[in-house]
């Protein structure tokens, strides 16, 4: 793995440890965001949407959610890897466990027209 992928691996366990969502706009001034946003960008741009897609398989610390986030908003994604990543969002937003997180989740589809 590349040290932007390891970067990216463990900034988003910070950011799980510190409380923050992708969903969570309080965050998105936040230092750490614009490093994850910048690694999201330099990944995606580095290994495509499929090859930053397997962080799908990787739900510890949130770290599918980011990556379906990310691809969203800077991947350019086919509509194949729209619904892959509209996925794992909808997977958070229907979570009956995390309900805070479920609730910012549906938020963000409907604000941003998935729902």
């Amino acid at each position: 793995m590349s040290d932007q992928g390891t970067s990216f691996l463990f900034l988003c366990k910070k950011m799980y440890f510190d409380g923050y969502t992708p969903s969570n706009k309080n965050l998105y001034r936040s230092e750490n965001y614009q490093t994850l946003c910048g690694l999201a960008q330099q990944l995606i741009t580095k290994r495509g949407n499929e090859g930053f897609a397997l962080y799908f398989c990787e739900s510890q610390y949130l770290v599918d959610l980011w990556a379906a986030h990310f691809i969203l908003e800077y991947g350019h994604p086919t509509e194949v890897m729209k619904t892959r990543a509209l996925y794992v969002v909808n997977k958070y937003a229907h979570m009956s466990i995390k309900i805070k997180l479920a609730q910012e989740e549906k938020a963000w589809l409907k604000e941003n027209g998935y729902a």
